[in-house]
Parts: C-alpha cells; structure tokens; sequence
C-alpha cells in the first residue's frame, strides 16, 4: 500500500512575530486523482503541526527532520518480510496490507530537510550547484544519489567525502526504511521546478542577452502589445519593471504561450544587415533554447498522458 506524505511551511504574518505554520498530510497511493484533488472528498488526512522553532534558534532543520520521522516511525519499523497490516477497505472487506513510504511531496525547503543535503544541492543527483548547463561530464542518472555510498562513507568516518558530495555527515533516519530510497521519492513540480524556477531564470537570461544585443526595447515593444485573448496573458508593463511576485504559475504559464512569438521577429527574422555570423549564430542558439523550454512547458501541461505526448517531451529535451 503505498503511502504519500506531503509538507509545505507556510508564511502566516509579520506583525506577530514572523509566525509560520508547517502542516503534514499523508494519503494512500490507490485513490483516484480526481478525489485526490477533491478537498470536499478530505482524501488527505492532516496528521499535525511540525514544530516551527522560533527566528534565530539553532538547529532548527533537526527539529523538523526529527519531527517528520516521529510521524513515520511505524512505516520505518515495518517488517515486510513478516504477516501483513489487515485494514478495512471501503467496499467492506478487510485486505492484508503492507504500507510502503512511496512519495514526498514538498518544495526544495522540505526536500533538503528530509535528505539531509547542503542546502543549495539537489536532494535527487550529485552535480555540484556551480556546475554550468549541459556540462558534458555529468550525468543526472549518472550521478543519482546512493544512500548505501553514503552510508559506507559515514561507516569509515569519511566526513570530507559526504560533505563534498552536499550530504551531512549524520545517519539520515530515511535510509532504513523498506524499499525506500529517500532520494528517489520526490515527486516533480511543475509550479516550482519548471515555471517559477526554470522558466523565470529563462526570461531573467534573455533580457540580459537582449539588452547586450541592444533590443531590448523592440522585445518590451512587443512583450506590451499583446492583445486580449483567452488563456494569453495580457501584460501592460515590461517583464523587469513589475513587482516581484507578480509572477506567479498563472501568469507565467499564459506568457510562454507567446514568449516565442516576440523573440522570433527580433532574433531570427530580423532584417539587420549590420549582424554578424557570429552574432546570427547567437541568436539563433538563443532562439533554440526559448523554443525548447516554452514547448516543453507546454507539453508538460496536461495531467494525461499517451505514448506520442511522452515523445514529443522527449524530443523537446
């Protein structure tokens, strides 16, 4: 029976002491996604409150981590080898189940608590923070996490060997429970990993380039004037002249329905006979990687997915 926990800290106000509140929920994996999502269906289950120490007080990670895995402990001492869980099921028969931590769900905040990495690093793969884009010489399923590495390095006290790697030299309570790979288990998230993060660091980047290639103007021209229409974002000011947190996955997601659309005039189009091979070699890499993220965006959209979709992802990467 698989079990998903999910944890996500919130920011409640500032005028009583910067108070925060940081739920955990837990649901079972053989629901369906439509009751899943149904908050009247209550398919999620709030178990309590994880401590939130206050501003300033130290090892305020320990706390939650020890926090989260008070809540889990009866997952962690499960004998899977032994006789079987019996629960009630809802059409009233009672089946032998085995409850298996199958998913987390959170954002990089909880990630780096549960598994207990530097923060800054993947809580997933080893490529360094600093390593640049499409650096040849890593590999994602290369340089996935390894819990036992782990666990042999903190046995022979190889305490500059873990802290390279970004993993903190303790015993990470995830590591012992069945079939579990704490690594392995978090789920993606298209709001924070794709269009707030991948997607804003996009546009942060591209109007850097525009504005080194003195188009900037002509791009904020373009980026005002997009009419009124449904599911496009209609934006009256340029990109770096709004409030920050304007920007939210709404917004983002309607803007990159036409991102390309005003780089394509300026970058590949452009009838300026001033442009050099290698500032028109430039622009159309620039333009490449717009494209593929934006189609990428796009396509990762939907909640369904058929084996033509899955190649289209594939090829946009």
């Amino acid at each position: 029976m698989p079990v998903i926990c999910a944890s996500d800290k919130t920011h409640l106000t500032n005028f009583s002491g910067d108070q925060h509140v940081w739920p955990l929920y837990l649901t079972i994996g053989n629901i369906r996604r439509d009751i899943c999502h149904t908050p009247k269906k209550l398919a999620w289950i709030h178990v309590g409150p994880i401590p939130c120490p206050p501003k300033g007080a130290k090892n305020i990670d320990e706390v939650s981590y020890s926090a989260v895995g008070t809540v889990l402990s009866k997952l962690r001492h499960l004998d899977i080898t032994g006789p079987s869980l019996k629960w009630n099921c809802a059409d009233g028969f009672q089946r032998q189940c085995y409850p298996l931590l199958a998913a987390l769900l959170g954002d990089h905040p909880e990630q780096i608590i549960i598994a207990q990495v530097s923060y800054g690093s993947c809580p997933m793969c080893e490529i360094p923070k600093v390593a640049p884009m499409g650096h040849s010489t890593f590999r994602p399923l290369d340089n996935s996490r390894n819990q036992h590495i782990y666990s042999e390095l903190l046995e022979k006290n190889h305490i500059d060997a873990l802290h390279t790697l970004g993993v903190h030299p303790i015993r990470n309570q995830f590591w012992h429970y069945p079939l579990c790979n704490v690594y392995r288990r978090w789920q993606p998230d298209e709001l924070h990993q794709l269009l707030l993060r991948l997607v804003k660091n996009l546009l942060h980047w591209l109007l850097k380039y525009l504005k080194a290639r003195n188009v900037k103007i002509r791009f904020d021209n373009r980026f005002t004037s997009v009419p009124r229409y449904p599911c496009l974002q209609h934006i009256t000011k340029p990109f770096d002249s709004l409030k920050r947190g304007t920007w939210q996955g709404k917004e983002i997601h309607g803007m990159i329905r036409t991102l390309a659309v005003n780089c394509t005039p300026i970058l590949i189009c452009s009838t300026d006979d001033g442009k050099t091979a290698a500032e028109t070699a430039s622009d159309e890499m620039v333009m490449g990687a717009v494209l593929a993220l934006c189609e990428f965006s796009l396509l990762v959209s939907p909640q369904n997915h058929l084996d033509l979709s899955l190649k289209a992802l594939d090829d946009a990467l």
